[in-house]
């Protein structure tokens, strides 16, 4: 089985620089090319998909759609399980005005997988649920099918690290539209990641 990760073009969100979590935001003008560019390229390399699967944020299944279209894929399956970690109280707020005390409280919260952000999540729920999707989509799909997953920074990462523990050491974090991929060993459960950002690891 071979995976092909992405993260969304940019949003609006990250252009302004604004924290958003499960709240929705269209992409941006370049986040749009990206995803073309995206689509463009899988094209020419000849990639096909026997499945699709996105976030359900906009940001996500507006790049899947545009990337789908270009490979002339009809159907995307959807599902929530795939959103970024919820920042429940943060999410809207321009990381400008993120105080001391904010962002040293929302990193005591990335140690500390049990510790919730305020109407949000906290870490162990959000592996819980990455999980439990990866695990659907493996399960439900021929060992030998190619798949695509359209998500964000934080649902892949946790594809990767918790569920997989196959992320990089020193890894710059993902960037909009960058081709990663995962193929797992035949008649093994073993993952290896074979392209991260775009580039090869040897």
């Amino acid at each position: 089985m071979k995976i092909i990760l992405i993260r969304h073009g940019e949003s609006e969100a990250n252009r302004q620089r604004i924290v958003q979590g499960h709240k929705d935001f269209p992409l941006s003008e370049l986040g749009l090319k990206q995803a073309e560019d995206m689509g463009d390229f899988l094209l020419e390399n000849n990639y096909s998909f026997d499945s699709v699967y996105s976030s359900d944020l906009t940001r996500a299944k507006t790049t899947a759609e545009i990337i789908c279209k270009k490979l002339h894929i009809d159907k995307i399956k959807t599902d929530e399980r795939l959103r970024e970690f919820n920042l429940g109280i943060y999410q809207g707020r321009r990381n400008d005005e993120m105080t001391a005390e904010d962002n040293s409280f929302l990193q005591s919260c990335w140690k500390d997988d049990l510790k919730r952000v305020p109407d949000g999540e906290n870490v162990q729920e959000m592996k819980e649920r990455v999980k439990d999707v990866f695990t659907d989509i493996v399960s439900t799909n021929d060992s030998k099918a190619t798949i695509l997953i359209v998500g964000h920074g934080g649902s892949l990462f946790h594809i990767l690290d918790s569920t997989l523990k196959i992320y990089p050491e020193k890894a710059e974090w993902f960037e909009n539209c960058k081709l990663n991929e995962i193929i797992q060993q035949s008649g093994t459960e073993k993952w290896l990641l074979t392209i991260y950002n775009g580039k090869n690891i040897s």
